[in-house]
């Protein structure tokens, strides 16, 4: 093994054995492979929990201490200030809106109920229905 494969993103970031993005000037702790699949399978993963990632893949070489070994033009600036990688230094910070639309209650508009129409009380049938069992003869009905 002459070489393994370590994630970097558009910050200059490396991923580390833990899944955090590490300034990559510590190589003992960042994530190594020397399979090229299983870091594609890694940067996938990573990049499944940050979609605003742009991962690629470094070929490094190893030391003497078999850690991979970061080219200078990689590792990229001193390490930031923790907090927000997309937050570039000296933007103007955002500031909520005055009033969000969502806290102002509006008034309910008013609605009086309809009163219930008045239903008449259901009549009893003029013919009680035959009971089963009881068969009238056409004799009996014109009677």
């Amino acid at each position: 093994m002459s070489h393994v494969y370590v994630l970097t993103n558009q910050h200059q970031q490396f991923l580390s054995k833990s899944g955090e993005w590490l300034d990559g000037r510590e190589p003992n702790k960042l994530f190594r492979s020397e399979h090229k699949d299983v870091a594609i399978n890694q940067m996938f993963e990573a990049n499944t929990r940050d979609v605003s990632l742009r991962i690629e893949l470094l070929q490094c070489a190893l030391n003497i201490k078999a850690q991979p070994s970061i080219p200078e033009e990689a590792l990229g600036e001193q390490s930031a200030p923790p907090g927000d990688p997309e937050v570039e230094p000296g933007a103007p910070e955002e500031m909520p809106p005055e009033e969000p639309p969502e806290l102002e209650p509006q008034p309910q508009p008013e609605v009086t109920p309809e009163q219930a129409p008045e239903v008449p009380p259901t009549q009893a049938p003029d013919e009680t229905p035959a009971q089963p069992g009881e068969h009238k003869s056409e004799s009996e009905s014109a009677a």
